[in-house]
């Protein structure tokens, strides 16, 4: 399992420990005079992930150069972490079609054979936006999946190391070069935002 920033068919700069992946979305509370809170939840979700980088020496400038042609504003694409135990978990090696009406928390699979599990990253092929199952699925039928679905799907979807997620540097990110220990290039802990 290689996750990391993805370029040219290749994994240019690998992801390593810490690893944090989040779900930003946007909530609204307010505290009534009894002290009850209520809350509403936005229906926008996004995927945000932080993460330090191999440091690298003889393919530095990789890295490097990716810095600065995306900088805060360009998306680029990285293959997106799975969760270890989901990793574990896993026995399907298919590729599954999915079918699901926009809004809806649920798609019908057919073509899987084998467990995907729950808490498995995927991603539909008729568009970018990142999904996580919510329940496991062995073979075909209903998957449950978190966000509901941004737009209709009648199409395949990737589900193991091979979900690619579109990304923007976050804007606290440096852009440029940073040295450790003389030649070793580090730029230190980067925050990657789902790009949507």
């Amino acid at each position: 399992m290689t996750y990391g920033i993805y370029e040219d068919g290749a994994v240019i700069a690998k992801f390593v420990a810490p690893l944090q992946v989040t779900s930003n979305k946007p909530v609204f509370t307010s505290d009534a005079l009894d002290l009850s809170r209520n809350a509403v939840a936005s229906s926008a979700q996004r995927w945000e992930i932080q993460t330090n980088v191999e440091p690298l020496v003889r393919n530095a400038q990789d890295i490097f150069v990716h810095l600065i042609e995306h900088g805060h504003t360009t998306a680029f694409n990285i293959i997106c972490p799975q969760n270890y135990g989901a990793v574990l978990a896993r026995t399907s090696n298919s590729t599954p079609t999915a079918v699901g009406a926009k809004g809806s928390g649920t798609v019908t699979v057919t073509n899987n054979e084998g467990m995907i599990p729950r808490g498995t990253f995927i991603k539909f092929a008729n568009h970018s936006k990142i999904y996580m199952t919510m329940r496991p699925r062995a073979d075909n039928g209903q998957l449950s999946i978190y966000p509901p679905l941004r737009v209709a799907v009648n199409t395949t979807f990737t589900h193991r190391d091979d979900v690619i997620m579109p990304v923007k540097y976050d804007t606290d990110v440096i852009i440029g070069m940073v040295f450790t220990d003389g030649i070793v290039q580090d730029p230190g802990t980067l925050k990657l935002i789902e790009a949507i």
